[in-house]
């Protein structure tokens, strides 16, 4: 009921935004056209051609709207309204971009002027959405009375969870035992379980979420027993949510229901097209960047000799280890124990670096006085770290993904860290451009299995977009 219910959200708001563009496109035609010259010609072009372009911009819309999040926000407020700036922004630019190409004849103040109304329109659209929605959910005939099990940490996450959605679901509180006269965000305990009975009396279209993962089989049995007398519509939370801190996922194999942790988002043909665009653009940009690789390797034989490349092993998806290849930046007869400390220290500790008594880095990477004065340069561009786009040829590595795990590290890992280890390591990825060192080693774990999870191909368009910035800057990746 609750993840149908907010499929059927999504298509609404989907069918408001496109009403809202469709909307600020016509607005802009009259305003810069009022003779409706352009109307007519775009009327006179082919209808497939017309059906295929106005497709594929719906199309364009709803997937940038998507990478954005905005058909999770439904709430509104300052954090959607800025999703839809960007949102809006980014389709107004690549519609340019493809009409420039494509040549065609819409004009460019139109799409500007259709950009500057979908902004207001959008945001207007969803207010409109939101409002019917809940006048929807606010009639009695369709509001569900609706009591939870259990007064714990799952049981107050479940009404958090409805509260802060939009749902027909109406809480009438607790029910629990030894709680009286205890409440959470204004919803009391109103008693012991037989107070479904009377409640089932009350509110005749009760339903009953049972909140209660650690309770012992046979009492969840009795309690559906008792759903089950009072002719209430129950659900329950599954015992083991307590084990799985990254959510879980539920999913049909025919009529059985099968649940289980969230895992990545790279399988199956996703994998293949992950796999092509790294094949593809890692060629090229292989290609387009063998001068600044030859020239960085060439400064690294001529001051400090051979060998030129460093090679390290890491270790890949699944565990699997793999060579990773970069140039060498450090003086030849360099160790890796200040490295180790570093690592074991940053993931012992959760920050990015141990703090002495002076309130300085002790293992301050960036200020290493192994590394050469070429390496120094080459680092600061990321010239050093282009022999991996060899690893992305070969398969080993992605341009975008985890950070390559070293071997030393997995005796430190918690269970669940190993999750990072489902996707092929990147040469840039979304723990880089949301800190790199600043960020703890669980904070980058978590941003790992969440860009794993959350996949999709224009998400690693977006952490590219986001890499260039910094690579110009000269803060590496």
């Amino acid at each position: 009921m609750f993840a149908g219910e907010l499929k059927k959200q999504q298509a609404l708001f989907v069918a408001a935004d496109l009403s809202a563009l469709l909307a600020a496109f016509a607005t802009a035609l009259y305003l810069h056209d009022p003779s409706g010259s352009m109307e007519s010609r775009l009327l006179e072009t082919s209808p497939s051609l017309l059906s295929v372009g106005t497709v594929g911009a719906a199309v364009l819309a709803v997937s940038v709207f998507h990478s954005f999040g905005l058909y999770r926000m439904r709430n509104g407020g300052l954090k959607e309204a800025i999703a839809i700036l960007k949102g809006c922004s980014v389709t107004a630019l690549v519609c340019l971009l493809v009409g420039f190409i494509a040549h065609l004849e819409v004009s460019r103040i139109t799409v500007a002027l259709a950009y500057l109304g979908s902004i207001p329109l959008v945001i207007l659209m969803r207010s409109v959405t939101r409002s019917l929605l809940r006048r929807v959910y606010a009639n009695p005939a369709i509001a569900i009375p609706l009591a939870v099990v259990g007064f714990n940490e799952v049981a107050h996450y479940l009404l958090d969870q409805l509260l802060d959605h939009m749902t027909p679901y109406e809480p009438v509180g607790f029910i629990a035992e030894g709680e009286a006269g205890r409440q959470y965000r204004g919803y009391p305990v109103i008693g012991p379980l037989e107070k479904i009975l009377d409640l089932a009396k009350e509110f005749p279209s009760l339903e009953v979420a049972i909140a209660l993962p650690r309770a012992a089989q046979l009492q969840q049995e009795e309690l559906v027993q008792l759903c089950e007398r009072a002719r209430v519509r129950w659900w329950m939370v599954p015992s083991m949510l307590q084990s799985l801190g990254m959510g879980i996922t539920v999913d049909w194999l025919g009529s059985v229901p099968l649940i289980g942790p969230r895992g990545s988002n790279i399988e199956g043909l996703n994998f293949v097209i992950k796999r092509g665009f790294d094949l593809i653009a890692g060629s090229i940009l292989l290609i387009a960047t063998a001068p600044a690789l030859a020239l960085g390797a060439l400064a690294v034989r001529l001051t400090d000799g051979s060998p030129i490349l460093f090679r390290q092993t890491r270790i890949g998806i699944r565990g699997k280890p793999f060579e990773l290849l970069k140039l060498r930046t450090m003086r030849k007869d360099a160790g890796d124990v200040v490295h180790r400390n570093y690592v074991q220290e940053w993931i012992r500790n959760g920050t990015a670096a141990v703090q002495g008594n002076n309130g300085h880095s002790v293992y301050k990477l960036a200020d290493d006085d192994r590394i050469t004065l070429v390496g120094r340069i080459l680092r600061r561009f990321s010239i050093d770290e282009l022999p991996q786009l060899v690893n992305v040829v070969r398969g080993e590595m992605s341009l975008i993904g985890p950070r390559p795990a070293l071997p030393y590290e997995l005796s430190l890992y918690d269970e669940w860290h190993r999750r990072r280890l489902e996707g092929l390591p990147g040469i840039t990825g979304l723990w880089q451009v949301s800190g790199r060192n600043r960020l703890s080693f669980e904070e980058m774990v978590r941003l790992d299995v969440q860009y794993l999870e959350d996949w999709s191909f224009v998400r690693d368009l977006r952490i590219l977009a986001r890499t260039l910035p910094i690579l110009l800057r000269g803060e590496g990746v």
